[in-house]
């Protein structure tokens, strides 16, 4: 087998786990030896065990390793988390070569691992395994440096860009298909944030409804700047996810966490809550990539910002005309050149509906 198809494998072992790391990035690895891959392995689910780890402990035989190259989408880490450096157990081992496609850029690595490995022997090489893992990579890198998640906006619209009636009817606007390809996006991402409208106009759940992926429920983020939500609502009657209410400063009720919600509290500006402070607690707390299915003012907010890097929206062939609710409200937008600009990546067809990928320029 090429080296290029080893990378390739490294890759899809990295995608495997997307959005369920948090608060670690998704990595996979391969152990190859004598062309010969003897194991697997990718981050597990709240980052414990490693990729590395995860690909050395399936390996009955240890023995097997010595001499052994790992192919690795990230490198290593070389300091004391939830879990011991990865780098000792390579040494430990006896690799022959690493092979990473990336220096990790977090302080607390950032070329040490590399480092130490060459100290003990061991050829590093750090080589291109393409843009996907350049990118999951990125995320990582981004979240550390700017204190900033990656942000999809999911939309849900008519051709016209309705999301529901002036009555706030809604279900359904798109096919059924694109609802389950809905809830795959909620499983590749970390957490989800929404408003209050959203809530107490469906009551939704909220979590991830498609068979093998309904441990994959997000985490949950709600601006509910009044606390005017009750606790009998479906978003909190799972156990398994964490909850975080975001409410204003300006209120003084006496809060009480429980297990599974926390409330935090967010300054006003003009009436709203200050959704740069939201982001950056967000980012603070560990999460990398945020799923945004609210309404038009939280979209709107979000994108006034600058704060959407993906907008994945999903189209129904239909039109509703004016007598409905926008997908985006009001921008303030009078010129031309302060348009969000964005690049369309993908565009798909879903039965009847359409689905389109853009990404912020």
């Amino acid at each position: 087998m090429s080296e290029k198809k080893y990378l390739r494998i490294a890759e899809r072992m990295a995608l495997r786990a997307i959005g369920t790391t948090y608060p670690n990035p998704p990595v996979g690895a391969i152990i190859v030896n004598d062309g010969r891959i003897l194991s697997r392995g990718w981050t597990q689910p709240k980052g414990v065990p490693h990729a590395e780890i995860h690909a050395i402990n399936q390996i009955k035989n240890k023995k097997d390793i010595k001499g052994a190259h790992l192919y690795c989408t990230l490198e290593p880490c070389s300091h004391e988390g939830k879990t011991p450096p990865c780098v000792d157990k390579i040494i430990e081992f006896k690799f022959a070569k690493v092979i990473i496609s990336q220096i990790d850029k977090n302080p607390l690595v950032n070329n040490n691992s590399v480092k130490k490995l060459r100290s003990a022997g061991i050829n590093v090489i750090v080589k291109n395994f393409g843009d996907k893992v350049k990118e999951l990579n990125n995320i990582f890198f981004n979240s550390i440096k700017d204190l900033k998640p990656f942000v999809t906006l999911k939309v849900a619209s008519t051709a016209d860009g309705k999301i529901a009636t002036n009555l706030y009817e809604s279900k359904w606007i798109t096919n059924s298909t694109s609802r389950m390809i809905g809830h795959k996006l909620r499983s590749l991402n970390e957490c989800l944030l929404v408003g209050t409208g959203t809530i107490r106009k469906d009551n939704p759940i909220l979590d991830c409804r498609l068979d093998g992926l309904s441990g994959r429920s997000p985490d949950l983020f709600v601006l509910d700047r009044r606390l005017n939500l009750e606790h009998n609502l479906k978003i909190f009657s799972s156990k398994n996810r964490k909850i975080y209410i975001f409410y204003s400063d300006k209120m003084k009720k006496k809060i009480l966490n429980s297990k599974n919600i926390k409330y935090i509290k967010i300054k006003e500006l003009n009436n709203v809550l200050d959704i740069n402070t939201v982001i950056r607690k967000i980012s603070g707390l560990g999460y990398m990539t945020v799923l945004v299915e609210g309404g038009s003012k939280l979209s709107a907010s979000l994108l006034n910002e600058n704060l959407i890097d993906e907008i994945a929206w999903f189209r129904a062939s239909k039109i509703m005309g004016n007598k409905g609710i926008n997908a985006i409200s009001n921008l303030d937008i009078d010129s031309i050149k302060n348009l969000k600009k964005f690049k369309l990546i993908s565009v798909k067809s879903i039965d009847n509906d359409q689905l389109s990928i853009y990404r912020k320029k």
